[in-house]
């Protein structure tokens, strides 16, 4: 028998496309076949729940976070469920009910060098980026967006720093790396999850298998030294000093920065629904500065790539703001 759940996504869908079919008809079409409900109650308020949450953090109504929410609910009892759901429907993304729950649905999977072919290839690109931030401000600026826990912002500092460097524009000793002033690096890492902000602040990392450090490099780790005890490690001082954590949703704030030398942002995209796709990928293309780089996940495609190029590594694609645009 098919849980209530089920019934109810696959009345959405309906709804959903008996909603475009009357669009493509135009005014004077049809009306489309009206799409009843479920009568389960607490399948409808979960359902309710699911267009809140897709509506203000983009997550895509669909089985999986149907599922999770449901075990979220089972211990609320179907009145207090009632009572919740309507006091809730009227409140912005940035109430902390709404922001509680959206935390709930979120993934939180992120390692240091994550998808590291990818990785590689953009630190191919960091000398010429080195070269026009020389020739302007001496401060590269980068936005790692869903950023969870904070690896993937300290693993683009850590690229950053041994790019400067190779360059000779910054200097490696026994206690960190030191930058001359007038150099600076800028890692913002924003996430949805005020939680994980809070793990990204603090900068520790658990080892071992399925662990922040899964995909360990002998050079990387110089950035990330040991704790005592070796459990754990720790982004050194010159990490910790290049990156910094904001609170950001992609589809309800307005964009925070712009000029980004390069926009990460990766494995959040295949959560959302096709309408916050669109509405974040718009957010990242305007945070990137003309020759700079978004770098998406592996499995995201760019939907407006007229003012980008795609740039193809091994195993890897990152895209390039044409210089002449905008």
């Amino acid at each position: 028998m098919a849980h209530p759940i089920d019934t109810t996504l696959a009345l959405l869908q309906d709804a959903m496309a008996a909603h475009r079919q009357a669009l493509a008809r135009g005014p004077s079409g049809p009306k489309p076949k009206e799409v009843s409900l479920p009568r389960d109650r607490r399948a409808e308020l979960a359902l309710r729940l699911l267009c809140g949450i897709e509506a203000r953090a983009g997550i895509e109504v669909a089985q999986v976070p149907a599922d999770r929410l449901l075990r979220n609910l089972a211990g609320i009892s179907l009145p207090e469920l009632e009572e919740w759901v309507s006091r809730l429907e009227p409140l912005s993304a940035h109430h902390p009910d709404w922001l509680s729950l959206i935390e709930s649905m979120t993934v939180h999977e992120t390692y240091v060098m994550r998808d590291p072919a990818q990785l590689q290839f953009f630190a191919a690109q960091l000398p010429a980026l080195i070269d026009a931030a020389r020739k302007r401000t001496k401060c590269p600026r980068f936005w790692s967006v869903g950023c969870a826990t904070g690896e993937e912002a300290y693993s683009i500092a850590a690229l950053v720093y041994d790019a400067l460097v190779a360059s000779g524009d910054a200097v490696a000793k026994s206690s960190g790396i030191e930058l001359p002033e007038p150099w600076r690096i800028d890692v913002l890492g924003s996430d949805i999850s005020r939680t994980v902000l809070n793990d990204a602040r603090s900068a520790i990392y658990d080892t071992g298998p399925l662990s922040s450090f899964r995909s360990e490099s002998a050079v990387l780790l110089s950035h990330f030294p040991a704790l005592q005890g070796g459990g754990a490690r720790m982004a050194a001082a010159h990490l910790r000093g290049a990156v910094r954590f904001t609170q950001f949703n992609l589809i309800e704030d307005v964009l925070p920065e712009a000029g980004f030398d390069a926009v990460f942002c990766r494995n959040v995209l295949i959560y959302f629904s096709a309408r916050a796709r669109r509405i974040a990928q718009d957010t990242l293309c305007r945070a990137v500065r003309p020759g700079g780089y978004l770098v998406l996940g592996p499995t995201d495609t760019l939907i407006d790539a007229s003012g980008f190029e795609a740039m193809w590594g091994p195993d890897a694609v990152i895209y390039r703001r044409r210089s002449d645009d905008g």
